[in-house]
């Protein structure tokens, strides 16, 4: 890959989201140990987000250099709470990392949030997931909720987390 090259941004097309189901599968499940579970909850996230999608108030952003998958991020309606959204799948390739590409994300998809009319942004994470915190934290978000789970195969503190736009 040229190091040289910008990495770009763009809206997802036909494949995107099964390629980030696996790409997701393979941080989580193979790398940080989580079960199959979670693998079903992302991919049925993905499903309903392709069966569902609503192009005015939802996107999926993907990071490339060149042709390489660099990052990427989800924005869905938020199912409960009126006039809110959900950050999802923010994902940041280990080629990635340190390049700014998880900030960058995150900002594109908060600007598109305000953009289409949303008053609040939620996510969800773990508290282990430190790098990612850190973009949220940076973003404006705050820790709203935690909750002890062992739904992923082991103990962790799971997190809700608020954007005030």
């Amino acid at each position: 890959m040229d190091s040289s090259q910008q990495v770009t941004y763009r809206t997802h097309r036909p494949g995107d989201l099964g390629f980030i189901v696996y790409q997701e599968s393979l941080v989580f499940c193979q790398g940080l140990g989580y079960n199959q579970k979670f693998e079903a909850l992302i991919s049925r996230i993905a499903a309903d987000f392709l069966e569902n999608f609503d192009p005015a108030k939802e996107r999926c952003w993907i990071a490339e250099k060149g042709s390489v998958f660099m990052g990427c991020v989800m924005l869905i309606r938020h199912q409960e709470r009126e006039k809110a959204a959900k950050l999802r799948f923010l994902l940041v390739s280990d080629k990635a990392r340190g390049q700014g590409v998880g900030s960058e994300l995150v900002r594109q998809c908060l600007d598109f949030a305000k953009e289409v009319g949303y008053e609040s942004v939620y996510l969800g994470t773990d508290q282990s997931l430190v790098a990612a915190r850190s973009i949220y934290r940076r973003a404006g978000f705050e820790i709203i909720e935690t909750e002890s789970s062992d739904e992923w195969g082991f103990k962790s503190e799971l997190e809700t987390w608020r954007l005030q736009l």
